[in-house]
C-alpha cells in the first residue's frame, strides 16, 4: 500500500480545533504537525530527504498574530525556493496576506488560499466600536474613571455623536461592508467609499445606499470619518499622509484603521491631531507590531487596540471550516475554494 501523502499543520496557541474533521482527514493523509523554532530551521526540514520534503499542503490555522509562531513568516519571499515539488496547496487564516508572496507562490504552480469573510464579524465590530470612539473618545473617559475623573471634564466641549454623519470607507469588501452596514444601522450614518472599481451589489445591502469615490482624495472632503479596510499592498502604503489631511473638512476628521498600519504616516497623523485637521482616531493596527507610536499612544483623542478585531472564537470556528473546506475540495476537485491566485493546470 502506498503511503498516504503529507500535509503540514502550522497551528497557532489560539485556536478552534474540529477534531472530528481532521480524524476524518487523517485517514486519508499523514498530517504533520509544524514545531520549527524558526524559518530557517524550517526551510532545512523542506530540503530532499527532510522531514517535510514530500508535503503536498500547508495549512496555517488559527490566530497568526498569537503564539510562538507569531513571527515566523513560512510563505515569505525567501522561503518559497525551498518548497518542495509536491507541494501543490497553501491556506492560510486571515483576509488579508501581505506577509506572502502571493507572487512568488504562483510561480511555482501553488494554490494560495484565505479565509475571506471568516473573521467579517469579529473586524466589523472592532470597526463600530472604534467609529464610535473616534467622536466620542470614551476610551480616554474610561481612563479619567479609573485615574483622573476630571480631566474627563474636557470632553464636555469636543465629543460629537456619530448620528447623521457621513462615513467613508476605503475597501467595500466583506469587511468595509460589515462596517457600512452596522454604521448604517446604529448611528444613521451616510455611506461614501473608495475602490478600484463600484460595487452596485454591496450598494443595494444599504438601506441609503452608497456614493462610490474612485479616489481617497476626492472622497475625503465629503466624509466626517474615514475608515480603512482594504488589504494592504505596495500602492496602499502611507495612503493617508499629509496631502489627504489637508483635503479634510475645517471641522476635521475621524480616521478609523482596522486594515493595515502602514497605510498611514504616522508622522503626518500626530500633526494633523496637532492641528485639528484630524479630531479623532481609532487604530486596531500599527506601524511596527508589536508596539505602538508612543506619541499616538499617549494621545488622548486616539483610541489603540493592539490588533485585536479578529479576536473572536467566531473568528478561529470560521478559519478551521475554511482552511479545511479548501484542503478538500482541492484533493477532491483539483480547485480550492477561496483561492487568492488562479493556478491553470
Amino acid at each position: 500500500m502506498a503511503p498516504k501523502p503529507d500535509i503540514l499543520f502550522i497551528d497557532s496557541s489560539v485556536q478552534k480545533i474540529d477534531f472530528a474533521r481532521r480524524e476524518a482527514l487523517a485517514e486519508k493523509f499523514n498530517i504533520i504537525q509544524y514545531d520549527c523554532k524558526s524559518t530557517e530551521e524550517f526551510k532545512e526540514r523542506l530540503k530532499p530527504g527532510g522531514p517535510y520534503s514530500n508535503i503536498v499542503a500547508i495549512s496555517r490555522n488559527g490566530w497568526l498574530k498569537a503564539g510562538p509562531l507569531a513571527k515566523q513568516l513560512p510563505f515569505g519571499t525567501d522561503v518559497i525556493p525551498y518548497y518542495p515539488p509536491s507541494l501543490k496547496i497553501i491556506c492560510c487564516s486571515g483576509h488579508g496576506h501581505d506577509a506572502s508572496d502571493v507572487e512568488a507562490i504562483t510561480a511555482r504552480g501553488i494554490w494560495y488560499c484565505n479565509t475571506p469573510n471568516a473573521c467579517t464579524e469579529a473586524v466589523a465590530n472592532t470597526g463600530l466600536f472604534l467609529v464610535l470612539d473616534s467622536f466620542r473618545y470614551l476610551s480616554f473617559a474610561q481612563w479619567c474613571a479609573r485615574n483622573d475623573w476630571l480631566q474627563s471634564r474636557d470632553l464636555g466641549q469636543k465629543a460629537v455623536d456619530p448620528t447623521g454623519k457621513t462615513l467613508g470607507i476605503v475597501g467595500l469588501g466583506d469587511i468595509g461592508l460589515g462596517i457600512a452596514q452596522k454604521c448604517e444601522a446604529a448611528f444613521q450614518m451616510e455611506i461614501r467609499y473608495q475602490g478600484p472599481r463600484r460595487k452596485p451589489q454591496a450598494e443595494e445591502t444599504l438601506k441609503g445606499g452608497a456614493i462610490y469615490h474612485s479616489s481617497v482624495d476626492e472622497m475625503i472632503p465629503h466624509v466626517d470619518c474615514i475608515v480603512l479596510a482594504a488589504p494592504y499592498t505596495n500602492d496602499m502604503h502611507h495612503l493617508l499622509s499629509k496631502r489627504q489631511f489637508e483635503l479634510a473638512k475645517k471641522e476635521g476628521i475621524r480616521v478609523v484603521n482596522v486594515a493595515r498600519g502602514k497605510m498611514i504616516d504616522d508622522d503626518a497623523l500626530l500633526e494633523a491631531l496637532g492641528t485639528g485637521r484630524v479630531v479623532g482616531a481609532g487604530l486596531d493596527v500599527h506601524t511596527d507590531e508589536p508596539g505602538i507610536n508612543p506619541q499616538l499612544r499617549d494621545n488622548w483623542r486616539v483610541t489603540v487596540l493592539p490588533h485585536i478585531g479578529v479576536c473572536s472564537a467566531t473568528s478561529w470556528e470560521n478559519f478551521e471550516k475554511i482552511n479545511l473546506d479548501n484542503i478538500e475540495a482541492y484533493f477532491t476537485s483539483g480547485e480550492p475554494i477561496t483561492p487568492v491566485n488562479n493556478i491553470k493546470n
